[in-house]
């Protein structure tokens, strides 16, 4: 072949690959609340992490196929927020109705308050003081050895969730956009925090911050110990699988430090998505401390307490600049706006009291920021189309299945229910998540009541109800 037609054969595969991540055609399962580990919190305590597991369904008798993952990690300042914020689980549906598996993580929240009593006019002003700047990469720190966790956790069971391990990626909100630009970059020992080694102690928080989120039913010695953190791995989930990070999303977040100075070199340097307002008063777009703009407003337009403690950062603009000025070689999309913070309390776009109801730490257009990170992601995927949705037999197409498909419960016990309006007569077969069949029978039009046999063990399993070459999968959990 010429290698001109060569050439222009690459690219038209290129671009058949990078469509099928940017079409929503598949349905999905949800596993919620799936606890992937646990670790020692802030003030000397064992917390429970959990995750939200989004799985995309399409017919696939062999299981072998494999599907590209994200990670979401939500934000919150490092003291707030969950999992179940708005805005991840669309992340996590839209995606996988591309066809990636998709998770949404906690981690853990919190750091050490201030002695001093902060007060304002605004309840909880005082939440967002750290006894020291040290507390505020401890926190970063904690976050990012969770997020490793998850994402091992999700590696080690990769023929579970049918995932393509050589095709990962990761997606911030703020504080998550620091989690997942350091799950992915922090892969060096010489990259750990130097106030996450062991850090002399500090006194009890004051006594006005017992309602902040973080502090609720805590309580405090006299003098409390900052022990080492530990390795930048963490220790949850350990794993010996390899597995590649394709891309970064970072929506208004950072970096603690210059995380893009050194790099792994047995791994591929990740292309980053990042949107960022100048006018962001929570994480500054360049090189600032955390909550400069927002000081300035409390001080200036309120009469309260500057927000002291907080370290500075570098953000979307900051660590691009970085990686532009020193030829780090990463490749970076920035998506900025214009509006830069005006420093004034009354007056103009940005200003103070304009953010009140518009806020520049947000988006300023979800659904073409949503779809800007999927047009970025898509032709970094490698992974083949994981099924064809499309097959047409006997007048009923394979969507026609996929929608009318339904089973309850989920998760199980002895048995559950096949509803499927498609077709007269039907069958299913269950599989674990080996691919080996495991019970198999006969479906009529409407509920069908499943009874497991007695050698069906507790796991998850992959139900396809099929008629000739129409078929669809869901996932299943037998407890």
């Amino acid at each position: 072949m010429p290698k001109f037609l060569f050439l222009l054969s690459l690219l038209v595969l290129s671009n058949v690959n990078a469509q099928q991540w940017l079409d929503q055609k598949y349905t999905y399962d949800s596993l919620l609340n799936v606890s992937y580990g646990s670790s020692i919190n802030f003030n000397g305590e064992t917390e429970t992490h959990l995750m939200d597991i989004y799985l995309p369904n399409c017919d696939d008798a062999s299981h072998l196929s494999r599907r590209p993952l994200i990670v979401f990690i939500h934000g919150g300042a490092f003291v707030a927020g969950d999992k179940n914020e708005a805005n991840l689980q669309t992340m996590c549906k839209e995606f996988a109705k591309r066809g990636y598996v998709t998770a949404s993580i906690d981690y853990r929240l919190g750091f050490i308050s201030d002695e001093a009593a902060h007060t304002c006019n605004f309840p909880n002003y005082s939440c967002v003081f750290a006894t020291d700047s040290a507390e505020w990469y401890r926190a970063c720190y904690r976050s990012i050895q969770d997020g490793k966790g998850a994402l091992r956790y999700l590696i080690n069971r990769h023929q579970q969730y049918r995932i393509d391990t050589s095709n990962v990626f990761l997606t911030g909100e703020s504080a998550g956009s620091f989690v997942s630009l350091g799950v992915a970059l922090m892969d060096l020992p010489s990259e750990k925090f130097p106030q996450a080694f062991a850090s002399s102690s500090v006194g009890a928080p004051n006594a006005n911050t017992s309602t902040c989120v973080y502090n609720v039913g805590k309580t405090f010695p006299s003098s409390i110990t900052r022990p080492d953190l530990g390795d930048i791995n963490g220790t949850i989930e350990p794993t010996t699988i390899d597995y590649t990070i394709k891309g970064l999303g970072n929506f208004y977040g950072g970096m603690m430090t210059d995380l893009l100075q050194n790099h792994n070199p047995a791994k591929p340097k990740p292309p980053i998505y990042s949107f960022h307002q100048p006018c962001d008063m929570v994480v500054p777009i360049d090189s600032m401390k955390i909550y400069a703009g927002l000081s300035w407003c409390m001080t200036n337009g309120y009469g309260c307490f500057g927000i002291s403690n907080t370290p500075k950062v570098y953000g979307s603009r900051g660590f691009s600049n970085l990686n532009t000025n020193n030829s780090y070689g990463y490749t970076i999309q920035n998506n900025f706006t214009a509006t830069n913070f005006p420093y004034s309390f009354l007056i103009g776009p940005g200003s103070c009291a304009d953010q009140v109801n518009s806020p520049c730490h947000a988006y300023d257009n979800f659904g073409m920021r949503l779809n800007q990170l999927a047009a970025f992601f898509a032709p970094l995927v490698s992974t083949s189309p994981i099924c064809d949705t499309a097959q047409v037999t006997n007048g009923l197409s394979q969507l026609d299945l996929e929608k009318d498909l339904k089973i309850f419960p989920n998760p199980a016990a002895e048995s559950f229910t096949i509803r499927q309006l498609t077709f007269e007569k039907a069958h299913y077969s269950i599989f674990d998540v080996q691919g080996r069949e495991v019970q198999k029978g006969d479906l009529k039009f409407g509920d069908n009541l499943i009874s497991f046999q007695s050698n069906l063990n507790k796991g998850l399993f992959f139900v396809k109800v099929f008629k000739d070459d129409a078929g669809a999968v869901r996932l299943l959990r037998v407890e």
